[in-house]
């Protein structure tokens, strides 16, 4: 009796472990995300010209990375965030801001048309252009900083027709 008591204790064990390893860890520290805010958009905040007091949680799409001597800065085209802070990039564009991140990170890495989102506070204003446009852009020094996999593009198709397991034709 007492060896199927511990077979059970054992399994139920494992089966925790199982359902624990399928959990995704959040890219930030809840204490982070409680602090910051994701409105006002950095577009209302680039026209206002005046920093929230609060940490913003901002993220979009990079547009550009310049390593300067101490830091990097990266142009991000902003969006939305969804419930876990990724950037939605199917709704509309909330502006543009730039992230200041001391030291240096790779240009190959943090390429154009990466998704980011960053933790931070606006620290400055830094005036600039879109095209022909001014547009005065937030500058956030990033507190935490996290770069989204890229999404593998699916060249197979969605379903599979046939019998049993792995046998059959895919459409």
């Amino acid at each position: 009796m007492r060896y199927r008591v511990g077979l059970q204790a054992l399994a139920g064990v494992g089966f925790a472990l199982v359902l624990g390893g399928c959990a995704t860890t959040p890219p930030f520290a809840p204490t982070l995300t409680q602090q910051a805010q994701t409105a006002p958009a950095p577009q209302a905040v680039s026209r206002n010209a005046r920093a929230p007091a609060t940490p913003v949680a901002w993220g979009g799409t990079i547009v550009k990375i310049d390593n300067e001597a101490h830091a990097t800065l990266i142009t991000v085209l902003a969006y939305p965030l969804n419930d876990a802070l990724r950037p939605k990039l199917h709704e509309s564009t909330l502006g543009r801001f730039i992230v200041r991140e001391a030291g240096f990170l790779e240009p190959l890495i943090y390429a154009p048309g990466r998704e980011l989102t960053v933790i931070g506070h606006v620290s400055a204003f830094k005036p600039g252009e879109i095209g022909q446009q001014p547009y005065n852009y937030p500058v956030v020094t990033a507190q935490a900083m996290h770069l989204w996999p890229i999404e593998p593009i699916r060249t197979a198709p969605r379903f599979q027709f046939g019998i049993g397991i792995g046998i059959g034709s895919r459409f």
